[in-house]
């Protein structure tokens, strides 16, 4: 007969081994050894058949499954709302470097009609003597 430790049972009811020493007190496991406590696979197995189609473990199910969902709706908002921080400021960044290198590109502009002025004249840049 195969058999499951209290650490193993509690594993596989989701229980804390406390939990599982109750449950063999209330005869609704039956224990099979002594040292280490033990209990028949097939009974465990059984068990937590029935637990699952328990109410109350459906009801904890669903009202973990609502909870989980909840906080991924929220995990998913406030990324959201922090990704479209991020682009707002980076849209504005990307607007103040627009503006400078125009600012940037005119002022050259300037310069270089500037000197094209002051070297029209002239037939090159060296002078002969």
């Amino acid at each position: 007969m195969d058999t499951y430790t209290v650490k193993q049972t509690a594993l596989a009811l989701s229980v804390t081994e406390k939990r599982v020493r109750q449950i063999i007190k209330e005869g609704k496991l039956k224990q099979v050894g002594s040292d280490p406590v033990t209990v028949a696979v097939v009974d465990v197995l059984e068990l937590r058949s029935k637990r699952e189609q328990s109410d109350k473990v459906q009801e904890a199910r669903g009202k973990r499954d609502r909870d989980l969902v909840s906080s991924i709706e929220l995990l998913i908002r406030q990324t959201t709302d922090s990704q479209v921080k991020a682009i707002s400021a980076l849209e504005e960044a990307s607007k103040r470097n627009e503006e400078n290198f125009l600012s940037q590109i005119a002022e050259l502009k300037a310069e270089n009609a500037e000197l094209r002025k002051k070297t029209e004249g002239r037939k090159g840049f060296f002078r002969r003597g």
